[in-house]
């Protein structure tokens, strides 16, 4: 007989993955946005297994819940699970990967002894009018939830505070989507390009972006959308880091309302400190949950910084100019990077950036030097960059000729980063000038 399963991932893209399975019988789909919103639900039913991800804000609610297998799904680099939950991590996840998951802890249950009957939760308790619940099942007026004391395991660190964060925002998260910038020069326009790129991505208006300045010493982001003189995020990061809570609010910088940036330490002593690979990946986990695209840009020079950057991405931007020296020398960052584990060639695409198209330095040529091939190139537009960063603006909001190019080139690098968006926005701009994609454009 095959399992009953619940999909709590906080991913209808996922959740429809898992309606591909054959190993198992899916119970009906809770209208859910949190994992909390589940537990009426399995207070009356008891699954075999419940499927979580990544995407999901309060996978420890489910941990109050004894008796049911979690599985932990994450796809690419992703920071560790909480305590108590299976994983199954995977470049790209498929319904075959999920079965075969399934028929192992299948097989090795049918070794061990049956479990102790498990004693089901009582109904969840009536809330009193004008009371609202926690997003960890709790009331928000005191500590009575839906469990009696015997059915909750102990709590791992930090659930504390995860448990009484701030409720996710309303818009859905629908696949993370972790894109690192990777280069060997400084100077060679990543940041302008990040820019451009969450600027493109933003105006999709369903889709929630995020920009993490990585770099410890030379912060460009910030300075870039004139916003330097605000408090940096890495001043509230490591204070809630060391708190074991979730970046708080006001360590987002709101560019508009679906677009925050992560604003680097600009060379602080204090907070370059902070800038470690542990804090990096505390601080991409908890993002994760509130927003469908991270672009991290970190430090050019080769170090912990980066490689945990690339680690962490599923899509990396190696950048590289049109200079002999930086091809060398990026080229041979690259490879020791693949050697290291650090990158993969799969996960990456060569960007160049900064580029004038000359004979004695082609891009057939710098692809063959990288194995890679050529995803977009960027042209040298020193002056549209230049006027982008005075007005304290993404290039691709500038309408004269020259940033126009950087615009056409940016919607390439769109293409490569988002294609079903980049797909939907060219079906739409073949209906004529007057149409939803040119006025998406121009939002």
């Amino acid at each position: 007989m095959r399992p009953a399963a619940l999909a709590c991932t906080g991913d209808p893209l996922l959740d429809e993955l898992l309606r591909e399975c054959e190993s198992f019988t899916l119970m009906r789909q809770p209208d859910c946005e949190r994992a909390a919103d589940a537990l009426p639900l399995l207070a009356a039913e008891r699954p075999d297994l419940i499927f979580t991800s990544p995407a999901l804000g309060d996978v420890d609610a489910l941990l109050q819940v004894k008796g049911p297998r979690i599985c932990w799904l994450a796809e690419g680099s992703v920071p560790a699970p909480p305590r108590g939950v299976d994983v199954l991590r995977a470049e790209r996840l498929t319904a075959q990967l999920i079965d075969a998951w399934v028929r192992r802890q299948k097989a090795a249950a049918s070794r061990q002894a049956p479990p102790p009957p498990v004693r089901p939760l009582p109904p969840p308790a009536r809330q009193a009018p004008g009371r609202s619940a926690s997003p960890a099942g709790h009331e928000a007026g005191g500590h009575g939830g839906l469990q009696r004391a015997a059915d909750v395991r102990p709590q791992p660190p930090g659930a504390y505070y995860a448990a009484h964060r701030a409720p996710r925002p309303a818009i859905r998260v629908v696949r993370q989507q972790v894109i690192a910038f990777w280069g060997g020069k400084p100077g060679a326009g990543r940041s302008t390009l990040a820019l451009g790129l969450a600027d493109l991505l933003a105006r999709s208006g369903d889709l929630r972006v995020c920009t993490v300045d990585l770099n410890p010493y030379n912060s460009s982001l910030a300075p870039l959308l004139g916003r330097e003189q605000e408090v940096s995020s890495w001043v509230h990061a490591a204070e809630a880091m060391a708190r074991g809570q979730p970046l708080p609010e006001d360590g987002l910088h709101w560019i508009r309302p679906n677009w925050a940036l992560v604003s680097g330490p600009d060379g602080r002593p204090d907070l370059v400190t902070q800038v470690t690979p542990e804090a990096i990946a505390w601080l991409v986990d908890g993002l994760r949950s509130q927003f469908d695209y991270i672009i991290l840009d970190p430090e050019a020079r080769p170090g912990p910084i980066r490689d945990s950057a690339a680690r962490l991405a599923q899509l990396v931007l190696v950048t590289v100019t049109c200079d002999y020296p930086d091809v060398l020398d990026t080229a041979r960052g690259f490879e020791a990077a693949v050697a290291q584990g650090a990158l993969s060639r799969d996960r990456c695409r060569l960007v160049l950036s900064r580029w004038l198209d000359t004979p004695y330095l082609t891009k057939a040529e710098v692809a063959d030097c990288f194995g890679l091939p050529v995803a977009a190139t960027v042209p040298l537009s020193p002056e549209a960059a230049l006027h982008a960063g005075g007005g304290g603006q993404p290039v691709t909001r500038l309408t004269d000729s020259g940033a126009a190019r950087l615009t056409q080139a940016l919607e390439q690098l769109l293409g490569v980063v988002a294609p079903a968006l980049a797909a939907a926005g060219a079906e739409r701009a073949r209906s004529g000038p007057a149409s939803p994609w040119m006025g998406w454009l121009s939002r």
